[in-house]
């Protein structure tokens, strides 16, 4: 197969372009939403707060990352739910692979680029409002590239991968479904790990930091090779199970 069936950058720019303007309804709204509930709850809380410091900044961030990047994240390929539309998506004169690739950079990169940019300016906006209106705070600033904020990035396109692929599979309702099998299946694991470690549950023993199970070399290392699987693993994986599910729609 020629490398032009899978990818051609002119083809795959005017894909872009067009979900881009197909999107930015969703995006406007997203934002709209977003910055305004971050207004209202920032006045509300340094009305009723009693600290000296506001540094709430970097918690509403990833808050608002996830939160705001999963429904937009939800909204993906609603084309193929649709009987009235799905043929049109289909017969799209573009690739899988630019299909998949498009809707990735929007709702990832594109979201984390355009929103970590607007929750700067909101904070800068933010905290001026705040030093006229609450002169006796101290609103200590958001840095977009502290290590938290990096960290953020990565939780959140570790995370949104899992939601493109409720894009692709799940028919309507797409956030609360993945929400319910994210739920579903950390309860099943949660199962498992007290099927695992029952009898040290129940064995009565005290946990002090000498001998604390939790501090054992075996325990360390699962911790650390399940880290490792979310970090590296987790991502790549619901990208391919999203192509292959995309793919398998055109069959």
């Amino acid at each position: 197969m020629k490398l032009s069936n899978c990818f051609e950058a002119s083809r795959f720019s005017l894909l872009l372009k067009m979900e881009f303007y197909r999107s930015k309804k969703g995006f406007l709204l997203t934002f709209a939403v977003t910055f305004g509930i971050l207004f209202t709850g920032f006045f509300l809380e340094n009305i009723f707060s009693t600290s000296k410091a506001y540094t709430s900044h970097a918690g509403t961030y990833i808050f608002f990352l996830l939160l705001g990047g999963f429904i937009l994240t939800s909204l993906a390929f609603t084309d193929l739910h649709n009987p009235l539309r799905r043929h049109h998506y289909l017969m799209l004169p573009a690739s899988t692979f630019e299909k998949f690739l498009s809707m990735w950079l929007l709702s990832c990169v594109g979201w984390i680029i355009m929103f970590t940019i607007t929750f700067t300016l909101y904070s800068w906006m933010a905290n001026s409002a705040g030093h006229l209106f609450f002169k006796n705070i101290q609103f200590v600033a958001f840095n977009p590239v502290s290590p938290f904020t990096i960290t953020s990035v990565r939780y959140y396109i570790m995370f949104q991968a899992i939601f493109l692929v409720g894009a692709v599979h799940f028919k309507g309702y797409v956030f609360p479904k993945t929400i319910f099998t994210l739920i579903l299946f950390g309860m099943i694991c949660g199962f498992i790990f007290y099927i695992i470690m029952a009898d040290l549950i129940h064995s009565g023993m005290e946990c002090t930091g000498e001998s604390n199970p939790l501090q054992q070399g075996t325990l360390i290392q699962m911790w650390h090779v399940l880290r490792w699987i979310g970090w590296w693993i987790l991502a790549p994986v619901s990208w391919l199970i999203t192509y292959i599910g995309l793919k398998e729609q055109e069959v």
